[in-house]
């Protein structure tokens, strides 16, 4: 026997709840019933028994400051759709930055392009998707997040090679033309590790020792060699950070240097390039 499941039943539900908002009740209903949001309000579908206990069950999961993404397993970034797990960070809408600066600042002509700390692929696999013939790399240290960046490669059907590494330990020297990266820069004593999501998702993914610089120093350390001469680096790090990291990249001989700002109005991400002799 199906539960009559009314609009105004989803905003009561809402209204018991700490985290879920509407929305995520919504789209948690949408997943479900497998349908899309104009069913929704047009039909006013029923649930199930079985399928009403469930949604409570997710409910209660999205309670516990568990992200949406994980429990849909699916998150949208750019323009495409990435299954995401505890494994990877969820792709977050500050981080398209990156991806709107590097589209600006270089036509399609050919290019090697590292998109460093993949995790789900996000950055990479949308830069694949825009540039059809740059050549696109994808390296994370962890196996476990290279095999969800595969397969999102797979289901959105864009072309990418995958490396096992620690930060650019694999990487010969004048390799690429473009570096991308969003790599863990919260200080590990931040006490936002511990809201609402970020609990949830891999903690090596988002602390670095030194005020959360200390992989940022790294990462442009290595690229300075890893680059070609004239390549550049991009890197998102926290919002209080673009001093610093602006710093880090003058300290290792970048040029040219230049901040963007998401669309918050945060600064979100450093650029330079290096020329060599």
């Amino acid at each position: 026997m199906n539960e009559y499941l009314s609009l105004n039943e989803i905003n009561s539900i809402s209204k018991e709840t700490h985290l879920s908002t509407k929305l995520d009740i919504e789209l948690l209903v949408l997943d479900l019933l497998n349908i899309d949001k104009n069913i929704l309000y047009r039909d006013n579908p029923s649930l199930s028994s079985k399928q009403l206990k469930k949604l409570k069950t997710l409910v209660q999961r999205r309670e516990q400051g568990e992200p949406l993404a994980y429990i849909l397993s699916s998150t949208g970034f750019w323009s495409l759709d990435f299954y995401v797990d505890e494994n990877v960070l969820v792709p977050r809408p500050e981080t398209e930055i990156i991806i709107e600066k590097v589209l600006e600042d270089f036509d399609s002509s050919k290019k090697r392009i590292l998109d460093l700390g993949t995790g789900s692929g996000a950055i990479g696999l949308s830069l694949s998707k825009e540039r059809k013939d740059w050549d696109i790399f994808c390296s994370d240290i962890s196996f476990r997040a290279l095999q969800v960046a595969v397969r999102n490669s797979k289901t959105n059907k864009v072309t990418a090679s995958f490396i096992n590494s620690n930060w650019l330990e694999a990487i010969a020297d004048d390799t690429f033309d473009i570096i991308v990266s969003n790599p863990p820069y919260i200080d590990p004593d931040d006490p936002r590790i511990y809201s609402d999501g970020l609990k949830f998702e891999p903690i090596n993914a988002l602390i670095s020792p030194q005020k959360g610089l200390q992989d940022i120093e790294i990462i442009i350390n290595e690229s300075k060699e890893a680059l070609v001469s004239g390549g550049s680096l991009f890197i998102e790090h926290g919002y209080d950070q673009s001093h610093e990291v602006s710093l880090l990249l003058k300290k290792h001989d970048f040029t040219e240097i230049k901040k963007f700002k998401d669309l918050n109005g945060d600064d979100r991400v450093c650029s330079g390039k290096i020329f060599k002799c």
